[in-house]
């Protein structure tokens, strides 16, 4: 009992201290407080007892001014108190409010430097396809200046594709396949060198290839980058080593516009039925094979000889292959016509019927023709007239170097493909090519091609998925 009493007593006593404690810290916070105001009020009192001097100001007046001044003792203590209450005071305040300063603090380190602007403008402001950017100096014309640029505008970039669908950068230091290279993998760093396409190319670095190795004289009609496929890649990059001497632009035409001028009774037909597409290739050893164009063998787009393997590759893509004569190579498969963007979800005309068609080359030449008005551009579209005509009447259309259907089998007739080309030639933007220019096409939205040129020509291609 005593114990219990002793053990009582003992917790009385610790909780009769505590609350003594904080009663005295209560106190003192209470003094600090009370001493604060008291010492403001003492120093108001001992200003308003100068007020009498006129056209002085107490913080301008000399200390030899003041030294004689029975008020200055009283003055200068009450400031002083003022000021020392006022430290203890925020004192007793600084721990509530250190951290939220010092989280302040950091978030002001945290703000993103802001980088140098580049001149943003169009080639035809009719046509306002592609966007330009361009340096202000020369300090800015620097291959690292475009790169730093491009790192710090992601958004800006993003915006600009989404709304236009291609930008071109012109006059920057780019001299090199390499330094293209290392601009646009700070576009989009998912660069491939993987290409399942029917125009020859050479690659030059680990994702640069040449545009194509066709004949300067073919023209390369509009289209979006391996569209046949399942998944084609999103985006696109020219690079202009060196512009030819005439002609020889990469057209391009927003394939958003393409879809809404196509006729609705087409549209409707390809979008219920989808596109057929059907494709030759020859072997290793069909080296001589005479054709107006030299497209790559299946060696060469599969990179092996092995049969087993192209038939892998070729199922995972959806092609149905078809080995035929020697070592020739038939692809078929059938895919959308008109594809949502898998970002921005907007729809566009997306496929090679204006490419593959039997008739495509030689009705687009004369449309060239018309614009180039030379005597190479009627005699290669003559040619172009006689080698159709021989095409058709000596081979099974199956067997066509390519070709196109719905995907039924229905043979797209020569007016639609016309009305089909109408609506690219409608909306279709050139330009001159300057050296040094890098052009990025959203691959979803915008079609590209090539029209026929002389003198030397060099462009590169890349593409990411």
């Amino acid at each position: 009992m005593d114990r219990h009493n002793s053990a009582n007593a003992s917790l009385w006593i610790g909780i009769q201290v505590r609350n003594i404690e904080s009663l005295s810290h209560l106190l003192y916070r209470t003094r600090v407080k009370i001493n604060y105001f008291f010492n403001l009020l003492n120093f108001l009192f001992a200003i308003s007892n100068i007020s009498c001097i006129k056209n002085k100001n107490i913080f301008h007046l000399s200390q030899k001014a003041f030294s004689r001044s029975i008020l200055e003792k009283r003055v200068w203590k009450s400031f002083w108190g003022f000021l020392m209450a006022a430290k203890t005071f925020s004192k007793v305040k600084s721990k509530t409010h250190s951290k939220a300063k010092t989280k302040a603090v950091s978030v002001k380190k945290a703000k993103p430097k802001v980088a140098f602007a580049l001149s943003k403008g169009f080639i035809d402001f009719k046509n306002p396809l592609p966007v330009v950017y361009q340096p202000d100096s020369e300090e800015q014309k620097g291959k690292q200046n475009l790169i730093q640029w491009i790192k710090s505008n992601k958004r800006a970039l993003t915006d600009d594709l989404k709304e236009y669908g291609a930008v071109l950068f012109r006059g920057f230091d780019v001299s090199s396949p390499q330094d293209f290279e290392d601009v646009i993998i700070n576009v989009d760093s998912n660069l491939k060198n993987n290409y399942l396409g029917t125009s020859p190319r050479n690659q030059v670095t680990q994702y640069a290839f040449t545009a194509t190795e066709l004949p300067p004289a073919y023209p390369i009609m509009q289209h979006a980058e391996m569209s046949f496929l399942d998944s084609p890649p999103k985006k696109l990059f020219f690079y202009c080593k060196k512009a030819p001497e005439t002609f020889g632009e990469t057209p391009i035409t927003d394939l958003r516009k393409v879809l809404n001028e196509v006729p609705d009774f087409i549209r409707e037909k390809f979008e219920k039925k989808k596109v057929r597409y059907s494709r030759v290739y020859d072997g290793p050893s069909n080296r001589s094979r005479f054709q107006f164009w030299r497209t790559k063998r299946w060696d060469e787009m599969f990179q092996t000889k092995d049969r087993e393997k192209v038939e892998e590759i070729s199922k995972k893509q959806n092609f149905k292959v078809e080995w035929f004569g020697k070592d020739s190579l038939r692809l078929i498969n059938t895919t959308l016509a008109i594809r949502k963007h898998p970002e921005f979800k907007s729809l566009a005309w997306h496929n090679h019927s204006q490419v593959f068609h039997i008739d495509a080359a030689r009705k687009e030449y004369w449309r060239i023709f018309a614009r180039q008005k030379t005597i190479r551009s009627f005699l290669v579209g003559i040619t172009l007239e006689i080698l159709t005509f021989i095409k058709k009447i000596t081979t099974k259309k199956e067997y066509l170097d390519t070709h196109c259907t719905y995907g039924d089998g229905q043979e797209i007739s020569g007016p639609e493909l016309k009305r089909i080309q109408d609506a690219f030639w409608n909306n279709i933007s050139l330009f001159s090519w300057r050296e040094g220019d890098v052009l990025i096409i959203d691959n979803y939205s915008v079609s590209h091609g090539r029209h026929p040129f002389t003198g030397p020509r060099e462009i590169f291609v890349a593409w990411a998925d």
